[in-house]
């Protein structure tokens, strides 16, 4: 065999290294990276097959030693695309997200401030106070814990079509391709931001709950039109005051002081002894807004701020192409000036005389293409550049017409082996209810792709795209995408 020869990038690259490599390295991702990574791939349609095995496996050289995936695909989008280390103008501008942030700490604070100084006679309705800063709050944090339980288990939870946290997801991130490729990140990011809010709201309220009392004379009582017994009370107070009773016994509500507190105003008046009995209420109250309206709200705000850290890693990852540019990071490529040998896949044409690239197929084991209703024709999957870059494990065919013999044929696959499926239909013709129900078999794998295979020479009308990512929403795999093939071009 030949002894191998200096492979020469296309002019159309040049190799960038990030000014600093561990910097890079251990970058956090950033929903600003889907903006570069969406506009890198689009750009890479302009180049060959050819130009892109060349170069991305040049850079997966520079990067041998990653850890994992992301510093790969961090390293390749930073090498190809030096904007993409630097932020945007656009992010170092003013981020509406701090004023509202402040928006929230101000209101809470005017809410307590206003409950308080609003109170007639300087005298607070603790059922009212207990209403509007725990048990408000409450519901609020036990939706968007079902939101997050919804998110964990791969469901689509409803959204309000008044989503006001989109003005500021605007104003940070103008570009609207930004928003259009994290569709499924947004959730998470209202909820992340949310409870922000919440806990800036909680903590202004707590600041005027400490702040006014030291400056004023305040009693806390108690009295509904309804019949609430003492009894009742007791066992409420001492439900809410459970977490603390034996390290703060202070901050409990002894009989006697709930019984002196009961109040309506149109039978009673209160001398000087009672209202000081009264300001009893103030410890206990405060421990309340501290342990049921802060703190969960910080757990929640630290554990939506991990999902979405993590969903946006996982996004990133998943995202249609990305998969084929790690693969040919880590694809074997060997430049000789000898003929290749059998076997071996040979992505562009060479003139006598010229070293050739022989460029071994990568293998996406775990992986299934299936083929409906002979969606290629007479052309081989390779012929398409999403599946050039490799075979995958399993290939197999279904008529669509035939549903016994089609199930028959999806139970024979080892569906226990495979976690991605490539599922190749005729873009061209609208997709049928009968397909959902024979792919239900296939529901487990937990990654779908849709690959749309276009008529030779022509491009696929817009609403039949639109068509098939209805469709694919509509299936119940944890992640699927849609994406349209491309013919290999040799350049």
């Amino acid at each position: 065999m030949a002894a191998p020869v200096q492979i020469e990038l296309p002019v159309s690259y040049t190799a960038v290294q990030p000014a600093n490599t561990e910097d890079t390295a251990i970058a956090s991702p950033d929903i600003s990276d889907f903006y570069h990574l969406a506009n890198q791939l689009e750009h890479d349609r302009d180049l060959s097959l050819e130009q892109r095995r060349l170069r991305d496996r040049e850079i997966g050289r520079s990067c041998e030693g990653a850890a994992d995936d992301w510093t790969r695909l961090q390293h390749w989008l930073h090498s190809v695309d030096p904007q993409a280390q630097r932020r945007p103008e656009w992010a170092s501008r003013a981020n509406p997200a701090v004023l509202l942030n402040l928006l929230a700490l101000c209101g809470g604070f005017a809410a307590m401030a206003g409950l308080l100084l609003g109170s007639a006679n300087a005298l607070v309705n603790v059922l009212f106070w207990l209403l509007l800063f725990v048990g408000l709050q409450g519901l609020l944090m036990a939706g968007s814990l079902l939101v997050l339980l919804q998110l964990l288990w791969g469901r689509v939870p409803p959204a309000s079509p008044v989503q006001p946290i989109r003005f500021v997801l605007q104003r940070r991130w103008p570009d609207a391709r930004a928003l259009r490729e994290a569709q499924p990140l947004l959730r998470l990011l209202f909820l992340r931001h949310g409870q922000a809010l919440g806990a800036l709201f909680a903590a202004g309220a707590a600041a005027a709950f400490l702040v006014l009392p030291a400056v004023d004379n305040y009693g806390f009582v108690w009295g509904s039109t309804y019949p609430l017994s003492d009894p009742f009370m007791q066992a409420l107070v001492d439900a809410l005051a459970w977490p603390w009773h034996s390290l703060l016994p202070g901050a409990t509500i002894a009989p006697e002081l709930l019984s002196s507190s009961r109040y309506h105003a149109a039978l009673q008046l209160l001398d000087a002894e009672r209202l000081e009995r009264m300001r009893g209420w103030w410890g206990f109250l405060m421990l309340c807004l501290l342990v049921y309206s802060l703190l969960p709200r910080v757990l929640l705000y630290l554990l939506s701020r991990a999902l979405y850290r993590r969903q946006l890693l996982a996004s990133l990852l998943s995202y249609p192409g990305v998969e084929r540019v790690l693969a040919r990071m880590q694809a074997p490529l060997v430049a000789t000036g000898a003929a290749p040998e059998a076997g071996v896949t040979v992505p562009g044409k060479t003139r006598a005389g010229e070293p050739g690239v022989d460029a071994a197929p990568v293998a996406w084991p775990r992986t299934l293409l299936l083929e409906v209703a002979g969606a290629f024709g007479e052309q081989a999957p390779a012929s398409y550049e999403e599946l050039a870059d490799g075979q995958p494990a399993q290939h197999a065919g279904i008529a669509g017409s035939d549903l016994a013999t089609d199930r028959r044929t999806l139970a024979a696959l080892r569906l226990a082996d495979i976690d991605r499926l490539y599922l190749a239909v005729k873009g061209w013709e609208p997709p049928v209810a009968e397909l959902a129900d024979l792919l239900e078999p296939l529901f487990g794998i937990p990654q779908c792709s849709v690959l749309l295979v276009p008529l030779p020479g022509r491009p696929l009308p817009h609403r039949k795209v639109e068509d098939w990512r209805l469709f694919a929403r509509a299936m119940p795999f944890q992640t699927v995408d849609v994406q349209l093939l491309n013919p290999v071009v040799i350049s």
